[in-house]
């Protein structure tokens, strides 16, 4: 861990579940650990991905310590099942204000 935090350019991005990225229905407890040791090996700011789709998952992972989340597949969920572009587009800043307030 220590070689690769030391190789980070940035920011170490944490990916928070083993497998395909999507939705998941909750976090992996594993990630509070991992997110601490990563802490300990390095100052680098570390954001946490893969899987993030809803605001508790913001919020349970901001109480970890993370620095940042990232959500991919949830914005284009979102964007896909729109019936229109403009539609799209509102329902993303929607989505996002709520991941926003949720920490």
């Amino acid at each position: 861990m220590k070689a690769i935090v030391e190789a980070a350019e940035g920011f170490v991005y944490l990916v928070s579940s083993v497998g395909v990225t999507g939705a998941r229905s909750s976090v992996s407890s594993r990630v509070a650990s991992l997110l601490q040791e990563i802490k300990e090996a390095s100052t680098k700011p570390v954001a946490v991905g893969f899987g993030i789709s809803e605001p508790d998952h913001v919020k349970q992972i901001a109480s970890w310590g993370a620095d940042g989340v990232i959500v991919g597949s949830a914005l284009v969920r979102i964007l896909g099942e729109a019936k229109s572009p403009e539609e799209g587009l509102k329902k993303l800043e929607s989505f996002t204000k709520s991941l926003k307030a949720a920490l």
